[in-house]
């Protein structure tokens, strides 16, 4: 299915799934982002200071932070044209949509309303370059088909490590654990890479890189993995009940997290089927 700017909502807004929204990344130093990048892509990153500014490098090209884009030199005034890229503080537990105060909802609504005036387009070529895929034919040359939890998925080949010690790190709590095996045996497929942009945006997808995996299971048992599946004609929709929305289990979320990929369930836009390798994020939010 689909994968910044930060509310106080106790809730990650993210853009993938569509939930960051206003005024951006910007709230985020261009420094601890670019920092972040550097220890969670090791060998891939680099960052060096030239006068007043930080220059991160990837793949051997230069992008500078203006207001919360990450952009080419030759891009760098004209950040106002795109939308803020998705760096946001991941929570470090599941979100109580539950409690939420007046003030809360108020700033939900006037982010969903802001993306509802205007479909996100973010710039893609810092993060065309991280993973070395600039069109259908560089994306599709970069994938690899592995198997994982019993089944196949196709996925960056710069992911087939972490897939691996996910995978092995639930095969071994499973053993003792029987709601988990029940779990992952009731996975029916795994969608991986894509070619395409995030659901109704103009911004490319995680998928699209083959750096995304959604799980998806044999039923969702009359539960709703994700937003745009929910009435959104019923007031208040984004705050779906959790047990109303269909979830994996807590030990599949870790094992994901402790691997360097965030979870669609945390995020306004919810997408609970869906893990995106963002590393950095977890970086930002003190968690790797």
């Amino acid at each position: 299915m689909k994968g910044g700017w930060l509310l106080t909502l106790g809730l990650v807004l993210s853009w993938p799934g569509f939930g960051q929204v206003p005024p951006a990344s910007s709230a985020l130093a261009g420094d601890a982002v670019f920092q972040a990048m550097v220890k969670a892509y090791p060998g891939w990153v680099t960052v060096r200071t030239e006068g007043v500014e930080q220059v991160l490098n990837v793949g051997g090209r230069d992008f500078l932070w203006a207001e919360g884009r990450i952009l080419p030199p030759e891009q760098e005034a004209q950040w106002a044209i795109f939308a803020p890229q998705p760096f946001y503080d991941y929570p470090r537990e599941t979100p109580d949509v539950a409690s939420w105060t007046d003030d809360q909802v108020a700033q939900a609504e006037a982010v969903l309303a802001e993306r509802r005036a205007q479909a996100p387009r973010r710039e893609s070529k810092f993060f065309d370059a991280l993973w070395g895929v600039f069109n259908r034919r560089t994306a599709d040359a970069s994938q690899k088909r592995v198997a994982f939890l019993g089944l196949r998925v196709t996925v960056h080949r710069s992911l087939a490590a972490p897939l691996a010690r996910i995978e092995a790190r639930l095969n071994s709590a499973r053993a003792s654990d029987p709601d988990l095996d029940q779990f992952l045996r009731s996975l029916a497929k795994l969608d991986g890479y894509n070619w395409r942009d995030i659901a109704e945006t103009q911004s490319r997808s995680n998928h699209a890189y083959g750096a995304a995996i959604d799980l998806i299971p044999q039923s969702y048992r009359g539960k709703n993995p994700y937003w745009l599946w929910a009435p959104q004609e019923r007031p208040g929709w984004y705050r779906t009940a959790w047990t109303r929305r269909w979830v994996p289990h807590p030990a599949v979320v870790k094992a994901f997290e402790a691997e360097g990929f965030v979870w669609g369930g945390k995020w306004l836009l919810y997408d609970t089927i869906h893990f995106e390798y963002r590393p950095e994020i977890l970086v930002l939010a003190g968690l790797r």
